[in-house]
């Protein structure tokens, strides 16, 4: 039994702290349970009282004469431990503390929470909060309303999930507002111990859950949210997630450029990207999303069709539907047809369809019918505004006996009024027919739609696994120990990334001009020359770096000004030498591939159109490793480099597939090596199809004392 079964479907509740005073806590929650109707045993837990609201009250939790499977707990901070001590004691499994003031105010709260996390795990307690807003339960057999702060929503298929009590009761009334049926909340608070993946774990197998809603600050622990997605959409049940702390950057070292660009919302993002998880950025957006999905339809395609009694209307949701990736079907010439058999002379019978201003129901209808038939249809969106003509009850009957007739096919409307709650919402409700305030949004929202049911039937792809030379990987970062550094040299690098078969350009290393000139000669001109030197990072901002070297003059000449350089900016950085390389003269389009470790995620892998500006145009993705092949092809094709890539109005392909393989042992090198802090290969040349892709600069780190990057 799923643990969190004491917390939503209790057969009898606790509330510790419960109050005969209007306007404290403790009377709100007690009271909102009990106007909830629900199912179960409530008892009043007080030794100020004998009885809360004509309810018999007792002293303490340990007097009640029953199985208490849910506590909700209402009592200054510093006596909580204690009752849950009682709570445990009284073989309670459930308990959601509201009190606040624990580690949200500092120190001494975080003291007193690490106590209660304590008992409550010797114990088995699943315990929500600290610092929480409550539990909802709409379900007709429970009828559970545990918290302080609204009445019971109305019951529907969609989930709340909030890190926040004050953004659960903002959308909670947004959703009132909207008419959004919902199946459960919960506020998570302080998370001390049941997160936001422990609480989806509950939700998947829920079958009044249809939809999943979140707000969260943080995600405690990223792989758990990662298997609980896959679950999710292994069931067709969205998330839809805002995750706040966009602008906040993570403190993470920015050694090298994957570093600078790099966040831990980056990370985020990935993750999101990777599970299939929606991530929006407002309340509005969230909910609108998840009245989207409330019609529970799978679009089959893109092609949309829209039907609507005012042109402007159809022209604004067209525009829309282009800047969202939808198509506006063609209709089928027998289409065509029989609309124009059935409109009046008036009516436009081309998508986007308007039936005109006085179109009353019927019209309406017998326009539906002939859309529905086309094979060309994968979805309808019906704008409506209310004329003198226009009886919108009428309408929206009609609209949803044409959706039960339609089962398969995806119906969003966008049926206006002049009332603040028309009927008419009532009846979509029932029929699931999703109706918003404004065409755009259902345009955007089926867009949304459709990009997560394209996502879930991707058929699963397996990580690729190379034969690699691991032992010399390891050789390499155990010289580096030694010599207790973490920055490796550019050969280091090179020779790291060779072991798991990522070529690089023909170099060798010297440590002198005369064996700079022998070196130079085995390659063969134009060469470049580069300075060697764990402090130096970027080597072209010291003067470092010289670039085709025709001969043996340009080499020496080349040769001293680097040397000159180095000791006019940066006179104490310890030299190892020089490197040697083939100045590369093949056409060809320089990209960056480089990975980042972040704490609680792993690696975060990034490609992007590469050189100096990288930083400046940031032009990149972001995948976690390891990768599939599909999540390294999504990052190439998310850049506006892949359009250069595949071949730009009649320009030369490149090699596409030999990206794809570089991310792939990238992804494979700095998960068998978790201790690899930063990689960055700037620039890699990629060639055209049929030839390879050369890295031709490359810099790695490791972690320092086995730190690991801040978020």
């Amino acid at each position: 039994m799923n643990r969190l079964k004491n917390i939503f479907e209790p057969k009898s509740v606790a509330v510790i702290g419960a109050s005969a005073t209007n306007g404290t806590v403790g009377n709100a929650i007690f009271s909102n349970i009990l106007q909830s109707n629900f199912q179960g045993s409530v008892y009043p837990v007080n030794p100020k009282y004998n009885n809360v609201m004509s309810v018999r009250a007792y002293k303490d939790v340990v007097s009640v004469p029953e199985i208490v499977d849910l506590a909700v707990i209402c009592i200054p901070n510093k006596e909580v431990e204690n009752i849950i001590k009682q709570c445990a004691e009284k073989g309670i499994k459930g308990i959601v503390v509201i009190t606040a003031g624990f580690k949200e105010i500092g120190e001494a709260g975080k003291k007193i929470e690490d106590e209660i996390i304590e008992i409550a795990n010797k114990n088995n307690i699943a315990l929500i909060g600290p610092n929480v807003l409550g539990i909802i339960n709409t379900q007709k057999d429970i009828s559970l309303n545990a918290n302080f702060a609204l009445k019971m929503p109305r019951s529907g298929k969609v989930a709340i999930i909030s890190q926040s009590g004050a953004i659960g009761v903002a959308a909670l009334d947004y959703a009132h507002q909207h008419d959004l049926g919902i199946s459960k909340f919960i506020s998570i608070g302080n998370k001390a111990v049941i997160d936001e993946s422990d609480v989806l774990e509950y939700l998947i197998d829920d079958d009044e859950t249809k939809i999943i809603t979140i707000y969260a600050e943080d995600i405690r622990h990223p792989a758990n949210f990662f298997e609980m997605a896959k679950k999710a959409n292994a069931k067709q049940k969205p998330i839809i997630i805002i995750k706040t702390g966009r602008s906040v950057r993570g403190a993470i070292a920015t050694h090298s450029h994957t570093g600078a660009l790099s966040s831990s919302d980056t990370a985020y993002d990935s993750l999101f990207a990777q599970c299939g998880v929606i991530r929006v950025e407002t309340l509005a957006q969230l909910f609108e999303n998840a009245k989207g999905f409330t019609s529970l339809v799978k679009p089959k395609g893109n092609r949309i069709a829209i039907v609507t009694n005012g042109g402007g209307m159809g022209v604004i949701a067209t525009d829309a539907a282009e800047r969202n990736g939808l198509t506006m079907t063609t209709f089928e010439p027998e289409t065509l047809e029989a609309l124009k058999t059935k409109m009046p002379p008036t009516a436009n019978i081309h998508n986007p369809v308007d039936i005109i201003g006085d179109a009353d129901a019927q019209r309406l209808n017998d326009a539906l019918s002939e859309i529905a038939k086309d094979k060309n249809v994968d979805a309808v969106i019906v704008s409506i505004l209310p004329t003198s003509e226009t009886d919108m009850n009428s309408i929206a009957t009609n609209l949803c006996d044409f959706a039960k007739a339609n089962p398969n096919l995806p119906i969003l409307a966008n049926l206006m009024s002049l009332e603040a709650e028309p009927a008419f919402e009532e009846l979509l409700n029932k029929a699931s027919i999703p109706n918003f305030d404004f065409p755009e949004t259902d345009i955007r929202v089926l867009a949304t739609m459709i990009k997560y049911y394209n996502w879930i039937d991707q058929p699963p792809i397996e990580i690729t696994k190379f034969e690699v030379n691991k032992n010399q990987v390891q050789e390499v970062i155990e010289t580096i120990k030694k010599e207790k550094r973490i920055h490796l040299s550019e050969p280091e690098s090179y020779k790291i990334l060779e072991a798991y078969g990522i070529k690089a350009v023909d170099y060798r290393v010297a440590i002198d001009l005369d064996k700079t000139i022998i070196a130079a000669n085995e390659i063969g001109y134009p060469v470049v020359l580069k300075i060697i030197s764990p402090d130096i990072i970027h080597k072209i901002d010291v003067g470092g770096v010289k670039i085709n070297l025709k001969d043996e003059n340009d080499l020496k000449k080349a040769f001293n000004e680097i040397v000159e350089s180095i000791k006019n900016k940066k006179s104490d950085a310890k030299i190892q030498g020089f490197l040697i390389q083939k100045y590369f003269t093949a056409k060809g389009i320089e990209i960056i591939v480089g990975a980042n470790l972040i704490q609680g995620f792993g690696s975060l892998i990034m490609f992007g159109l590469g050189g100096t500006f990288v930083e400046l145009f940031k032009d990149v993705a972001f995948r976690l490793a390891p990768l599939t092949k599909q999540d390294a092809l999504n990052m190439i094709m998310e850049t506006k480099g892949y359009q250069i890539l595949k071949g730009y109005r009649g320009q030369s392909s490149y090699n596409i597939e030999g990206i794809v393989d570089y991310l792939l042992r990238l992804s494979q090198l700095v998960t068998d090596f978790p201790e690899i802090k930063e990689i960055d290969m700037n620039p890699v040349k990629v060639l055209e199809d049929g030839f390879g892709i050369v890295v031709m600069d490359a810099k790695a780190i490791l972690i320092e004392e086995q730190k690991i990057p801040l978020l």
